[in-house]
């Protein structure tokens, strides 16, 4: 399952983010990683949430971050959920160009049954037709 918050800046995809990874942890069986590219939310998210602040690992670009991903994934059969907050600030890349990005995500959540929640700044107007099936 991928789940994709989809707004301009300042609509609140963070705030549902962060209130569904607190809301989930309580109810999971696995393990729930947040990342996001700041600190800003680690004492607003339960301490059972793995969080990684990916500015301290050397990622830049949609395909390593996938390969990010999958290295998050496969160190632990356990991960249930994973939160991405902010993705086009993390991979520091435009939306249009992550159509191989969500592919690869996609496969990996029905092979693995691993669930994604991923906010996305955009035009909500706008969405591109590899992201609208998951809003």
């Amino acid at each position: 399952m991928i789940k994709v918050f989809y707004g301009k800046k300042g609509m609140g995809k963070t705030k549902q983010m962060l209130e569904n990874a607190n809301a989930i942890v309580t109810q999971s069986n696995g393990n729930v990683v947040y990342i996001d590219d700041s600190n800003e939310l680690l004492m607003k998210l339960s301490h059972k949430i793995r969080f990684i602040n990916i500015l301290d690992y050397p990622v830049s670009g949609a395909e390593p971050f996938l390969g990010f991903i999958c290295g998050v994934a496969s160190q632990n059969y356990d991960i249930e959920t994973i939160f991405i907050d902010g993705l086009t600030y993390i991979v520091h890349q435009g939306i249009d160009s992550m159509r191989s990005f969500f592919e690869g995500i996609d496969k990996i959540s029905k092979e693995h049954n691993v669930h994604f929640y991923i906010s996305i700044n955009g035009d909500e107007n706008n969405i591109p037709d590899f992201i609208a099936p998951y809003v």
